[in-house]
């Protein structure tokens, strides 16, 4: 066990066992039984529903038992990304984590501490006989990171508690109470595939190095985008050569800026040069753009002698890359009411090339209802205007601020008993569970916390061991 040595040890030898078991996103149903026979074992009421939701219910212990129960939620599903050369099959290996004994990461791919932390709390607290608490109601859901279609699915009405903790926040210290809803948009375009070379050349254009990450709370960091530049160096290109794709492949997740991206392309033989010179000249000059904000960036071609038989049209090669250069992306506003706080945003996670088709996804977000629809309908009109057709999913709501809140003031002054000082309230542009909860329980009082991670939804993800332990001792000193 790489983290039999780390304390909280009850947390973390949870934390390494969920690890050992692939659980990214629509591959959930080896965790989802693991949760149920962990209940099942201690003899705690559980329900698995057909989304592969799991509600595990304890009574309180002594002393507790008649006291108002609290649920306790989190998301079972990870964003599974992978550096490049990573030698790992993330749908059916485990991850392999390790420490420095200060943070906890996954070599070579996202470590899944948002939210396989959250999950590690409510199992550690489950199998303690010693630990005081009110009844609990821990709620895992599936899927949060594709849309929270677990979220939206789960049924609730056997819950008495009015009060939940989320613990899917990545900042010790900082409560949030209201965040932006959200929607995947999803634009496919059908390509044909009528163009044969003589004389062909066939490359590899691949955009990486990248720093990526969540598209909620890092997108105001203003980082590049793979996607984008890729299409915009083949774009910039095809004003001097005629190409054509065979394909176009980039990104992990809606909801990560993708940090890598490729595509391979038939030009003429003649035209090779050229087009290397071209692709030279744009990595300069994004490179410029994003010498700060992103400076890693590397975009290199290389030829391969892979076969095909026919690339896709000059139209729809065209339609493609100019819609993807087209499409709004990144911060489209900031709040008014709160310094700081990104409103309105949007991110093209994934391009796939698939069947016939070439799918651009988005993540759409938005702490304001209408501006989240105009900007999906700004979208979709851009799609179809390149002959592209529009589904929107996983539409969220956003959670509203509540003006009175027994909870928080409950958590904060425990906060401030025991640290001297009060927490961070805050307003989050990344997206959480308590809205399409808060819709399935009324009057639901709502906090969300976390202990510190770092660079979530990309490889370089780092969940802090000193912050863990913290948060967990506030976590029972809350419910204590």
């Amino acid at each position: 066990m790489a983290l039999e040595n780390l304390q909280p040890q009850e947390v973390f030898t949870f934390f390494e066992k969920l690890c050992s078991i692939p659980h990214g996103s629509y591959n959930l149903k080896q965790i989802s039984d693991y949760l149920v026979s962990f209940a099942k074992e201690r003899n705690l009421e559980v329900i698995q529903d057909e989304e592969l939701n799991v509600i595990i219910k304890a009574p309180g212990t002594a002393g507790y038992e008649d006291k108002e129960p609290v649920i306790l939620q989190g998301h079972m599903d990870m964003v599974a990304v992978k550096n490049d050369d990573a030698d790992i099959d993330m749908k059916t290996e485990g991850l392999r984590v390790t420490t420095d004994g200060e943070y906890v990461w996954a070599e070579g791919t996202s470590l899944g501490g948002d939210d396989g932390i959250a999950v590690a709390y409510c199992l550690a607290l489950l199998d303690s006989k010693t630990i005081p608490h009110p009844p609990l109601e821990v709620v895992i859901t599936t899927n949060e990171e594709t849309g929270m279609e677990g979220a939206a699915a789960i049924d609730l009405s056997g819950l008495k508690s009015k009060k939940m903790i989320n613990i899917d926040n990545e900042v010790e210290g900082q409560f949030i109470t209201s965040c932006a809803g959200g929607a995947r948009v999803y634009s496919r375009i059908p390509v044909t595939r009528d163009v044969t070379y003589t004389g062909a050349g066939v490359l590899n254009v691949k955009v990486e190095g990248l720093l990526g990450g969540h598209s909620g709370e890092m997108i105001k960091c203003g980082r590049g985008n793979a996607n984008i530049i890729l299409a915009r160096t083949l774009l910039e290109a095809s004003d001097k050569v005629k190409l054509n794709l065979i394909s176009f492949d980039g990104g992990s997740a809606d909801n990560a800026i993708p940090s890598s991206a490729m595509a391979q392309i038939v030009i003429g033989k003649s035209d090779i040069d050229t087009f290397k010179d071209s692709v030279s000249f744009s990595e300069a000059a994004i490179k410029g753009e994003l010498e700060v904000k992103d400076p890693g960036l590397k975009i290199t071609v290389s030829e391969t002698a892979g076969s095909f038989d026919k690339a896709v049209s000059d139209e729809n090669t065209k339609n493609v890359l100019t819609m993807i250069c087209t499409m709004p992306d990144g911060v489209q506003a900031m709040s008014s009411a709160v310094e700081g706080l990104v409103e309105t945003s949007l991110n093209l996670g994934i391009v796939a090339t698939k069947d016939g088709v070439i799918t651009v996804e988005q993540s759409v977000r938005s702490s304001v209802e209408s501006s989240k629809d105009f900007l999906i309908r700004k979208v979709r009109t851009i799609s179809e205007m390149f002959g592209g057709k529009v589904e929107v999913g996983g539409n969220y709501p956003g959670w509203k601020f509540r003006q009175s809140s027994e909870l928080r003031d409950h958590m904060v002054a425990v906060y401030r008993d025991m640290y001297g000082k009060d927490p961070k309230i805050e307003a989050i542009h990344a997206g959480l569970e308590c809205g399409l909860l808060s819709e399935k329980i009324k009057d639901l009082d709502c906090i969300s916390i976390g202990p510190d991670m770092e660079d979530i939804h990309s490889p370089k993800e780092r969940l802090s061991v000193k912050s863990t332990a913290n948060v967990w001792e506030y976590l029972k000193a809350v419910l204590k």
